[in-house]
């Protein structure tokens, strides 16, 4: 259990976590054509296909920091998500633009064969690790004509050379040129395209934020006006460790769930698995459940810095460090 002290010097000046704020185009009426800051009628504009390769090349060669060789003609490239269909227009929060990937594993073993004997799965992890770290700051604000995109890359296992695989709402072919999936035409009012039971379902992702929001403020509160050592104060630290572990149960149930919507046994952008998701972005549940998480583990790595020197490491970075170990097999 985290010391109470640090989730308070975690939150210290920062506003408590709300549902304020949540958005999400899935639900939005369709605009005309696609995004002209990114297209050319449907056909991707060439700053943007440069732009697209030569980031993913520039971050891969970060993260194998010179250890491997990697040849463009290994990797599979697509734009994927709302931002590349008719739903462009909406609100969609930070103006996400997802670009998915894959690699040719024979010819990278061959190559690089001190990674032989590594799992495709393993192996995208620790790429996909080694990216949100060291390229997603970089592409997190790029211009394309007069909007700014966070740009973020991910390789996700499976994929192999198509990309329909994990069944995407929509996906444009980065390298040839052509659509994978066509952006789908929707009716005016996406919402009518699900039914009842669905909606019912996910409202409770959205009541459960509420109550861990207020839940969270208030035996924070509660710290803050306690002694240390008294009941009301034991109380509250251990009511907050509960919150928090609820909020991350909520979180990687939602997110992580969502893996399922495109998995070899999903249906892909209107599986429920993804509607749910897409909900809890609209609603706003999933930043608080994120949040909230973020502060337990800011507390939790602050806790072990204090009493070990450093944060004890996660199970991601412990394999990604054990991924490491590869490079330098003869």
């Amino acid at each position: 259990m985290t010391d109470p002290s640090f989730f308070a010097k975690t939150q210290a000046g920062k506003p408590l976590p709300t549902t304020a704020g949540g958005a999400s185009g899935y639900f939005s009426a369709p605009a005309p054509g696609l995004d002209p800051n990114l297209f050319d009628g449907t056909a991707l504009k060439q700053e943007v296909r440069s732009y697209i390769t030569g980031e993913l090349a520039h971050g891969l060669a970060l993260v194998f920091d010179g250890h491997a060789t990697i040849q463009s003609d290994w990797l599979h490239i697509w734009l994927a998500g709302s931002g590349v269909t008719y739903q462009w227009s909406a609100s969609r929060g930070n103006g996400d633009l997802d670009v998915l990937f894959s690699m040719d594993i024979v010819p990278f073993e061959q190559d690089n064969p001190g990674w032989r004997g590594t799992s495709e799965a393993d192996l995208a992890l620790a790429v996909n690790e080694g990216l949100k770290a060291q390229l997603w700051p970089q592409t997190s604000r790029t211009r394309f004509g007069n909007q700014v995109y966070e740009v973020t890359f991910f390789w996700n296992p499976g994929t192999g050379k198509d990309i329909r695989n994990i069944h995407p709402y929509a996906a444009y072919d980065v390298v040839t040129g052509t659509w994978a999936v066509p952006p789908p035409q929707l009716p005016e009012n996406p919402r009518d395209l699900y039914p009842a039971s669905w909606y019912q379902s996910a409202a409770a992702d959205t009541d459960a934020a509420d109550a861990l929001s207020e839940a969270y403020g208030r035996h924070l509160g509660t710290l803050a006006s306690s002694a240390p050592d008294t009941p009301d104060y034991h109380n509250a630290s251990s009511a907050l460790n509960v919150v928090v572990a609820k909020a991350r149960a909520l979180w990687e149930d939602i997110h992580l769930g969502r893996r399922e919507a495109f998995g070899p046994q999903g249906h892909g952008y209107g599986d429920y698995h993804n509607f749910r998701w897409q909900v809890a972005k609209e609603s706003g549940a999933a930043q608080v459940f994120r949040l909230i998480a973020a502060a337990g583990d800011e507390a939790r790595a602050a806790e072990e810095t204090a009493r070990y020197g450093a944060p004890i490491d996660s199970a991601e970075v412990a394999l990604r460090r054990a991924m490491n170990s590869y490079r330098n097999r003869p």
